[in-house]
C-alpha cells in the first residue's frame, strides 16, 4: 500500500493539526525544565517517537510527496537544534538531530504501508456527508 488515494477533503484542517503538532513539539523542545523520567539519553527515544508521528501524520496526509515532508521534518529537526545551541538553559546535540531523522523515516515508511487510512476513512465520510447536505 502506498498511502495513495483520492485527495483529502479536508486538507487544510488536517495540515493545521499538523501543524499544531509541531507547535506542541517546538515548545516541548525549548521549555526550560522538562519532564524526565531519570532514564539516561530518554530524550533521543522522545526525539524519535515525536518525528515519527509527525512523519507518519505528514506522510499521510500530502502523500506521495514524500521527499518535500522528510525535508520539512528534517529542516525542522535542525532548527530546533540550531534555537536550543542558542538559548542558555538547553543544548543543540547532534544525536537528538539523528533520532529525529530515524523516526521521519519510520514515520514516512509506516504512512506508505497505510497507517493513516483511518483519517482517509474520516476525511471521506466528512465528504459523503458533505455532499449529502448540499
Amino acid at each position: 500500500m502506498s498511502g495513495n488515494g483520492p485527495a483529502l477533503v479536508c486538507l487544510r484542517l488536517w495540515v493545521a493539526v499538523g501543524l499544531a503538532g509541531c507547535a506542541v513539539l517546538l515548545y516541548a523542545c525549548l521549555m526550560p525544565n522538562p519532564p524526565s523520567p531519570g532514564i539516561s539519553n530518554f530524550d533521543k527515544v522522545e526525539h524519535f517517537a515525536a518525528f515519527a508521528v509527525l512523519g507518519t501524520w505528514f506522510g499521510g496526509i500530502l502523500a506521495p510527496r514524500y521527499w518535500a515532508v522528510l525535508f520539512g521534518l528534517l529542516g525542522f529537526g535542525l532548527l530546533i537544534e540550531l534555537i536550543q545551541s542558542g538559548i542558555d538553559y538547553r543544548s543543540g546535540d547532534p544525536l537528538d538531530f539523528l533520532a529525529d531523522g530515524l523516526g521521519v523515516v519510520a514515520g514516512i515508511g509506516l504512512a506508505r504501508l497505510g497507517a493513516m487510512g483511518w483519517l482517509r476513512y474520516i476525511d471521506a465520510r466528512v465528504a459523503a456527508n458533505g455532499n449529502r447536505s448540499g
